[in-house]
């Protein structure tokens, strides 16, 4: 499988579907952790009867809902815990951890993604492997994306630049 990209970054989305949990995809999440991450779902019409319409789930791109988060739902020794975890798997696998990564990229195939969830349960990186492992990775996500969306919003303009919706 190549890692290799020709084309530049994507450096945007156009969404016209809706942002869900499956909380239950998160069996050893805590209380709120369990909601922060969000698929898309879409409605396309089903192949051969337009009448009629079919869930579709995009692989390449979730919601990270901060804003979903308890945060009496994070745990110091749940975080410094899966920091262990996933710094070995970074020194030890690091071609695998590309490969779970490169099965959701733009050339990903179903087959890939379901390799990569057989590689991340095998290095302990699901959230339910790091649960049983004293972490969980879904407070880890928390943290590493508020501070990136911090670096990222200092790049915005600020809030007197912005526009507020006609209905505030």
């Amino acid at each position: 499988m190549s890692v290799d990209r020709s084309d530049s970054p994507r450096a945007h989305v156009v969404t016209s579907g809706n942002f869900a949990a499956v909380p239950q995809g998160f069996e050893g999440g805590e209380g709120s952790l369990r909601y922060v991450i969000k698929p898309e779902f879409q409605t396309v019409p089903a192949p051969g009867d337009p009448g009629r319409v079919l869930f579709a789930v995009p692989r390449g791109h979730a919601l990270l809902d901060l804003a979903a988060v308890d945060l009496a739902d994070l745990d110091r020794a749940a975080l410094a815990r899966d920091c262990e975890l996933v710094a070995a798997a970074v020194r030890d696998h690091f071609d695998e951890l590309v490969q779970v990564v490169a099965a959701f990229g733009p050339h990903g195939t179903t087959e890939q993604q379901a390799q990569a969830l057989v590689i991340a349960e095998r290095l302990g990186l699901t959230e339910s492997a790091g649960a049983k492992a004293g972490g969980g990775l879904l407070g880890m996500v928390v943290i590493v994306g508020a501070c990136l969306f911090a670096s990222c919003f200092a790049s915005c303009p600020p809030k007197k630049g912005e526009t507020t919706p006609p209905d505030k």
